[in-house]
């Protein structure tokens, strides 16, 4: 599922009836079973926005198999990683769409075409 979360900038309203949409559709999926992409190019990093992924983040991390990320630099990695800890779910940062989508297509969940965030150490 590609969740497209690129370009809201600072529209927190937008971005939270898209979140809702998505969360909405992800869980109709059957769980563990669905592979993420988000992209969230173009999009602040706010105490708001990850907030509100958080909150997502509870509902539909069961359903969800493996998370990959483009758009994340700067200040957003390092809330992306808080996010991931706090979750316990490790995802993986891309620089491009099809870097992503060829991770989480892979047959073998071990590659580490990516960055890995989310793991303790």
């Amino acid at each position: 599922m590609h969740l497209d979360y690129s370009g809201f900038k600072n529209d927190l309203e937008s971005l939270r009836a898209e979140v809702i949409a998505a969360d909405t559709e992800l869980m109709r999926e059957r769980l563990g079973s669905v592979l993420v992409l988000i992209d969230l190019r173009d999009t602040i990093a706010s105490s708001g926005v990850v907030s509100m992924f958080k909150e997502s983040s509870k509902v539909t991390a069961p359903y969800i198999r493996r998370y990959a990320l483009i758009g994340v630099t700067g200040i957003k990695k390092y809330l992306a990683e808080k996010v991931a800890v706090l979750l316990g779910r490790p995802m993986r940062l891309f620089n491009t769409e099809d870097e992503a989508i060829g991770w989480l297509t892979a047959s073998d969940e071990k590659t580490d075409a990516g960055d890995l965030i989310g793991v303790k150490a």
